[in-house]
């Protein structure tokens, strides 16, 4: 019982409970970590004669430099000049700064270079993508037998659609044929339809008009500048018949009109 290293948990007529405890090891492993831990510690002090044999065989420094050296005085200027050598006059000092400079200048050469084959590469891929998409756009061209409107009634258009609520956003798409689709949709319900556009010269804006103008069949009434952007007003006609098909088909689709406006950017973005 003396040999025992468990507590005791319980104990009666019949029977002792001990418990062996969480830092229970067996004779065989106890020993195995006795054996482990002295043959570290055997090795760490034949490490440290080893660093001691090494110190020893180590040159000792000269008295001379033992003793701090002064800044600015003649004995550290020698002792700087025996170690690194002479100093780098005005001459030198140019020459490496010169050939700094002109190092740094390739690089930048190289580099400016790089971004140039990048960015005509990327503007030839838009190019090719923009072809692409532009096969399917066919504008129609503008009608030779217009409905012609009289200054009053361009007048008074012009004040009506100002005043108008209700309006098409014109947006990154530019003229595809949703916007059409839209127009003929507010033709159903009124005379005039009121477009605004944001973000555009007013060439663009001129350019985008005319393109719906032969595209809808609509009268361009007004092309104006306000504070939510150019607003352009077209009158449905006199004569005015709802078409069968409200989307043209020879105008992208939303899906290609957006591709255009991304490959456009992109070209607008990477132009050398």
């Amino acid at each position: 019982m003396q040999k025992l290293t468990g507590v005791l948990v319980s104990r009666n007529k019949e029977y002792i409970i001990f418990y062996r405890g969480n830092d229970f090891v067996t004779p065989k492993v106890r020993k195995v970590l006795v054996e482990q831990q002295q043959h570290a510690i055997t090795q760490q002090e034949q490490e440290e004669l080893a660093r001691l044999k090494a110190s020893d065989s180590i040159t000792p420094i000269p008295k001379a430099l033992k003793n701090p050296l002064v800044a600015g005085t003649l004995a550290e200027t020698r002792e700087a000049t025996s170690r690194w050598g002479d100093s780098l006059n005005d001459e030198l000092r140019k020459k490496e700064n010169n050939c700094l400079i002109l190092a740094k200048h390739t690089s930048l050469l190289k580099n400016m270079k790089r971004k140039l084959i990048l960015a005509k590469t990327k503007v030839a891929k838009a190019e090719m993508a923009l072809a692409k998409v532009q096969e399917y756009l066919s504008p129609a061209e503008l009608p030779t037998d217009l409905e012609t409107v009289t200054d009053e009634e361009r007048f008074l258009f012009r004040r009506i659609g100002l005043k108008m609520k209700a309006f098409l956003m014109l947006g990154r798409r530019e003229v595809f044929d949703g916007t059409v689709q839209n127009m003929h949709f507010h033709w159903k319900h009124r005379e005039l339809v009121k477009i605004v556009v944001k973000g555009k010269t007013f060439e663009q804006v001129k350019h985008i008009a005319i393109s719906l103008e032969a595209e809808s069949g609509g009268v361009l009434i007004a092309l104006d500048k306000t504070t939510k952007g150019y607003s352009i007003t077209f009158y449905r006609g006199k004569n005015y018949k709802r078409p069968q098909v409200l989307k043209p088909r020879n105008l992208l689709t939303r899906r290609r009109a957006m591709a255009r406006s991304i490959e456009l950017q992109r070209r607008e973005v990477t132009q050398p």
